[in-house]
């Protein structure tokens, strides 16, 4: 008579609040139930499932569910109720109530639960019967429902009565949905594959479900370096499953299905676009059926309301197009300019589908996916050309890839062939020129050979006329901009910026990627307030819809200014940033990389390492960014704090072995790490050095801003010497790594441990764990017998908070064997007797051994001494 509800084999993740929340409702004696709110696929089932499991072993748990086909007839979804009731009483209702009233009464363990699924199909005499039960008290129930106005109405009478308690399913957020997936795939998960799969799957659960081993089978993703990352290989049409999850859009005909094709197809469609060709009407029916929703933004755009459907759905048509589908696709092209967006999409969906797509159009296409930064893309139309090389336009857009060393010789000489082309027109020849100088700019040294392109680039420009000449100008300076940053000379960089804009509200692309460049030239030399406020502008601008390729460039400028000023957690902010709405103007791999980096270079090793680790096993597939070696030096320095030196060595070699990419900062961060890492495994002292040396070049070069972090480092490091330079040099810049800078420097000429933990304390709340480090161990080495013993237990808490590993050992390195192990067993509440016992040795020696060990250390009692070594 009773179906008891079968535990879910899909890990609920993200969902205890929910849970935990039904669960209590079910359990409270003034509810009678649950109302289960939430989209399909949310995960409502589950949660229902999970929190009923929780009750009692001896609660009647029945499981009732509403059909369509049963709909119709009245108490059809009572009929596993109803059996053993004749005829007579099946007929009356009030009667019928009285008996299931009776049988639920009679029932073990209480009141049962009884868990409505699918109530939208639920027949209205069963939706009162059971509303009565729980107004009754018989029962107590979880009523499911995707949405309030297709709910029955004797639940919803309920719930506004508070006899049953509201609980909405709101879809995963991203961290979940990651969780979900380590969960899932009993393994780290990169932040690419998983905000790649958070949008897939739309933060429902049951369509990851559905999305995870579609992956699985497709290899669209798999297990590198341990990591789960996404594959770079797009899959083909005959993928397994390709149409799961489109049984609603499929079964639209006519021009509903036209319109439902059109926005699967080109993944969404300008509004006033899609009204040119489908009816107002129709596209109004559809939204109302829920089957397509509209984006709001600076254009209207209809998209498909479930995302993972629409893939599906686009997938399966390109598996088998339909002559009907094409017309109007053809239409739509031949009518209207198409999105950037747009064009991209259709160009790799008639791929897909084995049409022959004219090399004009492929090209069009991917100088399309490169401004929209969707590398992938780009590359796949490419391949799709003859030969990329014959080319001109082919070889500048693959030229704008992301390369390795080989790819960039590939392209080198590609340009080097179409040069000799007399036929060739002064903008193409400038334009091949530009992409020829790039690659050789970030992918080999700064030679003569490289100014030399550059000033051949110059004159090939001079030549040209019209829009070209200006557009190629200006591209041509960011370049210059690109090498001045590389070189040091800030000032040239915010000179030559400002040429590029016309004011600070510019929006146009030469702008946009100088503000970028600016904002990091800004932040070398200290002057943050202004990068502050070009961050805040582009931030702003609706330039960023449109060209994401150059927001992500500024956008990088401008967490790394923010990086540079030491507000740690506010560029880790922007950094965690990820909308399930539109593609991020940040590549993730990047986002994640460069946070790793980040947290290495505060001192946070094992928060680092979780960042790095996936991020290096996407990046050694394809590097947009030239990041990895700065990745593998920041993960070597991550591993030698926590005393891991064999890994450390290990990275250090990997990155030599790579080579180093040019763009800026990724090679100036090699650097950093490397000389950081020497530090702990090799010399600390000529690291010291090393970081002074980097920090009167950058003087030279006006670099006050990178001057400060170099002194910082050299200080911290035991160049005690130049710590007065510090203290001016801090204290005439702005932000937090200046105030951090200025309280140390204090410190360290005051000699005060006092001072120290000062530095200690705000390095430590800023999330500078380095600083915090080694400003407490310096607090314990200078500290004398008259000093406060409470600086010294502070000191040691906050080197407790740390994660400098190797440093934190020093702070034992004034007591022998003998006493630190004493002093453990005081810490431990050992008595003089306990302890004479363990070590074999008097009483009175053993007293002796606890006074000199507290003696060394600065404190007085026990009470001290075990603050000490509390949790070590």
């Amino acid at each position: 008579m009773t179906e008891v509800v079968a535990r879910g084999t899909w890990p609920l993740v993200g969902r205890s609040a929910e849970t935990d929340r039904v669960t209590d409702a079910l359990r409270a004696t003034e509810s009678s139930g649950v109302l289960l709110v939430g989209a399909a696929g949310q995960g409502k089932t589950a949660v229902a499932r999970h929190a009923v499991n929780a009750l009692s072993s001896k609660q009647q748990i029945l499981y009732i569910r509403g059909s369509s086909l049963g709909a119709p007839m009245a108490y059809s979804a009572l009929t596993v109720l109803l059996v053993d009731l004749d005829d007579e009483v099946a007929r009356n209702p009030l009667v019928l109530l009285t008996a299931l009233q009776t049988l639920f009464t009679r029932m073990p363990g209480g009141r049962p639960v009884v868990v409505v699924d699918n109530v939208e199909d639920l027949d209205p005499e069963s939706a009162t019967a059971l509303a009565h039960l729980a107004s009754t008290e018989s029962v107590r129930l979880v009523v499911i429902t995707e949405q309030i106005p297709s709910t029955p109405e004797p639940f919803l009478e309920l719930w506004r009565n508070q006899v049953l308690v509201r609980v909405d399913i709101e879809p995963l957020t991203f961290e979940q949905t990651r969780d979900l997936l380590r969960e899932v795939l009993g393994g780290d998960v990169s932040r690419a594959l998983a905000v790649a799969m958070w949008r897939a799957s739309d933060g429902k659960a049951g369509n990851l479900r559905t999305l995870v081993p579609l992956a699985l089978e497709t290899g669209q993703m798999g297990r590198r370096d341990g990591i789960w990352t996404q594959s770079h290989e797009r899959p083909g049409n005959g993928v397994p499953g390709a149409g799961i999850g489109t049984s609603t859009l499929d079964a639209a005909t006519g021009v509903a299905r036209t319109a439902l094709a059109l926005l699967s197809v080109l993944e969404g469609l300008p509004v006033r676009m899609l009204l040119h060709h489908i009816p107002r009407d129709e596209v109004d029916a559809l939204q109302q059926r829920g089957l397509i929703r509209v984006q709001w933004g600076d254009e209207p755009t209809a998209v498909i309301a479930e995302p993972f459907a629409a893939t599906s759905f686009r997938t399966a048509l390109a598996r088998s197009p339909e002559p009907a589908i094409l017309d109007a696709l053809d239409e739509v092209e031949r009518c209207e300019d198409l999105p950037p967006t747009s064009d991209v999409v259709l160009t790799e969906w008639l791929l897909d589908a084995g049409a022959v797509v004219p090399d004009q159009r492929l090209l069009r296409a991917a100088k399309h996916a490169n401004q929209l930064a969707l590398p992938r893309a780009a590359r796949r139309v490419l391949a799709a050309l003859d030969d990329w090389r014959q080319h001109p336009a082919g070889v500048i857009e693959y030229a704008r890839l992301p390369l390795d060393h080989a790819d960039a010789r590939a392209v080198r000489s590609a340009i080097d062939t179409l040069l000799q082309d007399p036929d060739l027109t002064p903008a193409c020849r400038t334009a091949l020129r530009l992409e020829d100088a790039r690659t050789r700019l970030r992918h080999a040294p700064v030679d003569d050979a490289l100014l030399e392109r550059l000033r051949l680039c110059e004159a090939d420009c001079s030549a040209v006329q019209g829009e070209d000449r200006g557009h190629l100008g200006a591209e041509l300076t960011l370049l210059r901009l690109e090498l001045g940053l590389l070189e040091g000379r800030y000032s040239d960089v915010i000179r030559d910026a400002s040429c590029l804009t016309a004011s600070i509200l510019d929006p146009s692309s030469a702008a946009v990627r100088a503000k970028g460049l600016l904002m990091i030239a800004l932040a070398a030399t200290g002057r943050h307030e202004r990068a502050d406020v070009l961050a805040e502008v582009l931030a702003q601008s609706p330039y960023a819809a449109s060209h994401p390729r150059d927001q992500e460039e500024a956008h990088r400028g401008a967490v790394l200014s923010l990086a540079l000023a030491g507000r740690l957690d506010e560029a880790l902010e922007r950094l965690r940033g990820v909308s399930s709405s539109q593609r991020d103007i940040q590549d993730e791999v990047w986002a994640e990389g460069l946070a790793g980096i980040l947290l290495a270079g505060a001192g946070r090793s094992r928060e680092a390492l979780r960042l790095l680790l996936p991020a290096m096993a996407e990046l050694g597939m394809e590097d947009r960014s030239g990041m990895l070696p700065a990745a593998e030096a920041a993960a070597a320095y991550a591993y030698a704090l926590d005393g891991q030196d064999d890994a450390a060595r290990g990275y250090l070699d990997d990155g030599r072995r790579r080579g180093r990419h040019n763009r800026w900062p990724a090679g100036r961060m090699v650097d950093y790490f490397s000389v950081l890492t020497a530090a702990l495994l090799d010399d600390q002292e000529s690291s010291a050095q090393a970081m002074l040396r980097s920090a009167n070049a950058e003087r030279a070069l006006g670099g006050k801003g990178l001057e400060l972090l170099f002194l910082l480092q050299a200080v911290r490091l035991g160049e005690a010497s130049v710590a007065h330079r510090l203290l001016v040099r801090s204290g005439e810049l702005p932000g937090p790594l200046a105030h951090l800078g200025h309280l140390f420097s204090k410190g360290v000429l005051a000699q005060d441990p006092a001072l120290l933990l000062e530095a200690a304390e705000a390095a430590l709340t800023a999330g500078h764990h380095d600083l915090a480090g080694s400003s407490s161990l310096l607090a314990v080495q200078l500290r004398a017998r008259d000093d406060d013993p409470l600086i010294f237990v502070r000191a040691e808490q906050i080197l407790r908070q740390t994660s400098v590993e190797r440093r934190r050992s020093l702070t034992r390195q004034a007591l022998t064997e003998r006493e630190r192990a004493v002093a453990r067993m005081v810490a431990r509440g050992a008595s003089n007797k306990d302890i004479a016992a363990a070590e074999h040795l008097s009483i009175r020696t053993a007293e002796g051994y606890v006074h000199r060990a507290m003696a060394k250390l600065g404190v007085h009692n026990r009470k001290q001494l075990r603050s000490v070594f509390a949790k070590r």
